[in-house]
C-alpha cells in the first residue's frame, strides 16, 4: 500500500469518529503543547539573558562582598561569604592605581525611595548612586542632556539622570532638564534622561534615577559595601584582566597564598552557566513529566489501533483475498498509527507556540520559535505512533484471511 493512500484512509477514520479522535489524541497534545511551550519560552528568557548581559558591556566584571549566584550553587559558601568585608571607594581607588588592564572602572550602591516633583510622586523607585564612568560600562543611552562630570562625582554634587519612566510620569509634556526632583526628600537638579530600555520579570529598567554616588553616600550613608564594575581594555585580556584584579584585591586585603578570598569577582560567564543550569534542569524535569503523558498517549492510540483492527476484519479479509501480503496490511496500520499520532503532534505543536505567545502578551517571559522544537515535536510523536503502532499492525497482518471474510 502506497504511504499517502495509508495517510488518507487514516485521515478519513479520524474524520469518521471525531470524539474518539479527540480522547485519543489528548495524551500527545498535552505532551507536545507543554515541551513546545517550555521549550519557547526557555529559549526566549536564554536569548534575553545573553542580550542583557551582552548590553551590559563587553568584557565587563565586577568586584563585590558577595557572589549572589552562590545562593543557586554552593549556598554554604554564600552565608560564609556575607562575613566578608565591605567594598568601598577606597578600594575603587586603589585599584584604578594598580589594575593596568584595565579601561574603565565605576562604583555603584543601590537602594529603593520615593521621588518627587510637586505634587507628583512615585514611591520604590530604584535609585543608584554611580561614578562618571557608568556610561562606558553599559547601556545608557541618552534621550536628553548629558551624564555626569567628574567633578560633580568628587564634589557630590546634586544632580540626577533619570529613567524614560520617571520622566514620562514625573513630567509629562514638559522637558525635565534643568528641573528639580526630590529623591527621598533631598532635591536634585536633572540633568539627564535616558532612552527607554526593555525590561521582563516585573523589574522596569526606566524606573530609576542615577546620582553621583558621593551624594548617594552623604544621603544614604557609607556603611553599606559597593559594587566595582571593571571593563578590561582589551577583550582578549578579560581573564588576565580578572586575575590582575583579584591579585591587587588579595594584596589590599593582606591575603596569604592559602587564605581565599574575601571578595568576589563576578563576570558575565558565571551568570550565563548559571542560568543555563537552570534552565538545562527545567528541561530535563519537563522531559520526565511530559514522557508520562506521551506514553499514556501511547497507549491510548494502541488501543484504538487494536479496536479499528477487530472493526475492519472483514476488510482485512477483502484485501488479502485480492492480493495485498502480509507487509501490506502491517504497512497500512502501521501509517494508520502514525498518522494518528503525528495530527495530535501537531495539534501540540500549534498550541504550544499559542500557549506560550499567551504567556508571552500577559507577562513579561519573552518566548522563541526554534525550528528544532518543530522537529521534534513531531519526531516524538511519530516515534510514538511506530512504537504503539507496531504491535496492532501486527495484529492486522497475522490474520487468515478466509477466517477473516468469515467475520461479523
Amino acid at each position: 500500500m502506497h504511504f499517502v493512500e495509508g495517510i488518507l484512509i487514516a485521515l478519513d477514520a479520524l474524520w469518521a469518529n471525531k470524539l474518539r479522535t479527540v480522547l485519543t489524541l489528548l495524551g500527545n497534545i498535552v505532551g507536545v503543547t507543554s515541551v513546545i511551550a517550555v521549550v519557547s519560552i526557555i529559549d526566549g528568557m536564554n536569548a534575553y539573558i545573553r542580550t542583557e548581559v551582552a548590553s551590559e558591556g563587553s568584557g565587563v566584571f565586577n568586584v563585590q562582598q558577595v557572589n549572589t549566584l552562590d545562593i543557586l550553587s554552593d549556598f554554604d559558601k554564600f552565608l560564609k561569604s556575607l562575613h566578608n568585608p565591605d567594598i568601598t571607594l577606597s578600594d575603587l581607588q586603589y585599584l584604578k592605581e594598580r589594575v593596568t588592564l584595565a579601561e574603565y572602572m565605576d562604583a555603584n550602591e543601590s537602594t529603593s525611595a520615593q521621588v518627587r516633583y510637586e505634587r507628583r510622586y512615585i514611591n520604590a523607585v530604584a535609585i543608584q548612586g554611580r561614578s562618571e564612568n557608568y556610561p562606558m560600562l553599559g547601556r545608557y543611552e541618552l534621550k536628553d542632556g548629558r551624564h555626569f562630570f567628574p567633578q560633580e562625582v568628587a564634589h557630590a554634587a546634586q544632580v540626577a539622570v533619570i529613567g524614560f519612566d520617571v520622566a514620562d510620569r514625573m513630567y509629562p509634556g514638559t522637558d525635565p532638564i534643568g528641573k528639580q526632583i526630590k529623591i527621598a526628600g533631598v532635591s536634585h537638579q536633572i540633568i539627564g534622561v535616558l532612552e527607554k530600555r526593555a525590561g521582563m520579570l516585573g523589574g522596569s529598567p526606566n524606573l530609576m534615577v542615577i546620582i553621583p554616588i558621593t551624594a548617594f553616600e552623604r544621603m544614604f550613608g557609607s556603611h553599606r559595601s559597593i559594587t566595582i564594575s571593571v571593563k578590561a581594555a582589551n577583550l582578549d585580556q578579560i581573564t588576565e584582566c580578572v586575575e590582575q584584579t583579584r591579585l591587587a584585591m588579595r594584596i589590599l586585603r593582606h591575603l596569604g597564598p592559602k587564605r581565599e578570598d574575601n571578595f568576589a569577582i563576578v563576570t558575565s560567564d558565571n551568570l550565563i552557566r548559571v542560568w543555563e543550569g537552570i534552565s538545562t534542569g527545567i528541561f530535563a524535569a519537563l522531559i520526565g513529566i511530559v514522557s508520562i503523558s506521551l506514553v499514556v498517549g501511547g497507549i491510548v492510540i494502541m488501543n484504538i489501533m487494536l479496536v479499528s483492527v477487530t472493526e475492519r476484519t472483514r476488510e482485512i479479509g477483502i484485501r488479502k483475498a485480492m492480493g495485498a501480503t502480509r507487509v501490506n496490511v502491517l504497512w497500512q496500520f502501521l501509517v494508520e498509527s502514525i498518522t494518528l499520532s503525528a495530527v495530535g503532534g501537531v495539534l501540540g505543536i500549534v498550541l504550544g507556540f499559542a500557549a506560550a505567545a499567551a504567556v508571552a502578551y500577559f507577562s513579561p517571559l519573552p518566548y522563541a520559535i526554534k525550528a528544532w522544537s518543530i522537529l521534534l515535536g513531531l519526531g516524538v510523536t511519530m516515534a510514538v505512533g511506530v512504537f504503539f503502532g507496531i504491535y496492532p499492525a501486527m495484529q492486522a497482518a497475522k490474520l487468515d484471511p478466509i477466517e477473516a471474510l468469515r467475520y461479523e
